[in-house]
């Protein structure tokens, strides 16, 4: 992975740092849409296993 970062850094001119903070900001991203849709899914299990029965 750090290979493919500085090669991309190093292709397009852009500091290596500015990449690994654009992915650990789009990582915190997925993480919080995540926890928001957990929730959810646990509320449509529940919902589909009480119909079920």
């Amino acid at each position: 992975m750090d290979e493919k970062i500085k090669e991309l850094a190093a292709k397009y001119n852009i500091p290596e740092e500015l990449f690994k903070e654009a992915m650990r900001l789009e990582k915190e991203k997925v993480n919080l849409e995540n926890r928001r849709l957990v929730p959810k899914l646990i509320e449509l299990i529940e919902r589909y296993t009480d119909s079920s029965q």
